[in-house]
């Protein structure tokens, strides 16, 4: 049947008519959600962050374990994953030619000892002591140097009793003057011919003993440079640390100056080392928050670790062929907890996911950026 008042279809009372409340209150509520959102674009603020995989290790760099001389393996006192301390022995090392120097240097230190010993009696007493002197040397010359005396002695005695017999002559009047005066001369010869002969002999010791003593000293500076060489024979762990990576040596192996016998990890403090990419290295700074998802441990249950950069590295590395930067971290802690309040130890060598928080941003801003990178597309290569 056709509608007996067609003008009013297009009606306002025909619209209201046909379009109930209800669509009109869901309507208004979606403008004005609408208006909400718009208006809350440029108030609300979001975190942003750039992630970047690490992993943890420690602060000093691993050890190389190298010997500074060739020889011998005596003994091998670790093994493959054997915790060390500071200081404690690795292995030891032989050589002939080390012996064979430090035996030779006791050996002429004994010799210029007992050189010195001598030679400091007998510049003092000019006489071999009771008991003798300790070298055959020594004691030879000390003994020519008491006959020459004694012969001198002797001589003194003898020109002594003939300038006395001179004298009671020439009061006499039985011998001229000349004659006294020879005598006289000559027995003031033979006291200076025995006072020559000591100084003599003792200016000769006094230089000998100096060269020994100087010798000595040099030998016991070569000792202790022999010493410190030896030293050298016995490799010592320098840090606290892991022994990993160890060579194939055994007791009796002989081994090469500078040959890698294996490496040391080191223990302490832990951090985490993130490799960064060029993109995102720019708003990486010193002092930085960074959270870190252990991925040995489920975050949801055992959750994150806070830390904070500590260094940014200036140029890149290549990893994986891939161009990234170091940045290492300091966390703020060494384990994570469940609720229950059971630990997992963080160690060595765990891989991390590092979530840097780079600034607070305005929805609208970064609506303005999504916009931007779609309008401008970032372009492989040009047409």
């Amino acid at each position: 049947m056709p509608n007996s008042y067609p003008k009013f279809d297009s009606s306002t009372y025909n619209h209201l008519a046909t379009f109930s409340y209800r669509s009109k209150a869901v309507y208004l509520a979606a403008m004005l959600g609408i208006i909400l959102l718009l208006v809350s674009l440029p108030l609300v603020r979001m975190s942003v962050s750039a992630q970047a995989p690490g992993m943890l290790r420690p602060l000093a760099e691993k050890t190389e374990v190298r010997p500074l001389v060739a020889g011998t393996i005596t003994k091998l006192l670790v093994r493959e994953n054997q915790q060390v301390q500071a200081g404690d022995t690795l292995l030891l090392l032989q050589s002939g030619a080390m012996q064979s120097q430090l035996a030779l240097n006791a050996r002429q230190q004994a010799e210029h000892a007992a050189f010195v010993q001598d030679l400091a009696w007998l510049v003092q007493h000019m006489a071999a002591p009771a008991g003798g002197l300790r070298t055959p040397l020594y004691g030879q010359q000390a003994a020519q140097y008491q006959t020459q005396l004694q012969q001198f002695r002797n001589q003194l005695q003898k020109s002594s009793r003939d300038v006395a017999t001179s004298q009671e002559l020439f009061r006499d009047k039985v011998i001229a003057r000349v004659e006294l005066e020879d005598k006289t001369f000559a027995h003031r010869k033979r006291l200076d011919e025995a006072r020559v002969l000591t100084e003599t002999q003792r200016s000769q010791w006094q230089a000998e003993l100096a060269s020994h003593r100087a010798a000595l000293a040099e030998l016991r500076g070569q000792q202790q440079q022999l010493g410190l060489e030896r030293r050298l024979y016995c490799l010592r762990a320098p840090v606290t640390g892991t022994v990993q990576q160890l060579a194939g040596k055994y007791v009796g192996s002989y081994v090469q100056s500078g040959e890698l016998l294996g490496t040391l990890s080191p223990d302490g403090d832990l951090l985490a080392e993130c490799y960064v990419s060029p993109k995102d290295i720019g708003f990486m700074r010193v002092g930085m928050p960074a959270r870190f998802q252990v991925d040995a441990f489920d975050y949801n249950q055992w959750g994150l670790v806070e830390g904070r950069i500590t260094d940014v590295s200036r140029d890149f590395v290549l990893v994986n062929n891939e161009p990234v930067f170091k940045v290492r971290c300091q966390l703020s802690r060494a384990f994570l907890q469940l609720d229950n309040g059971y630990r997992g130890t963080l160690r060595k060598s765990m891989t991390v996911h590092a979530r840097f928080l780079l600034a607070r941003r305005t929805l609208w801003q970064l609506l303005f950026d999504r916009a931007d990178n779609w309008l401008n597309p970032t372009q492989d290569g040009v047409s």
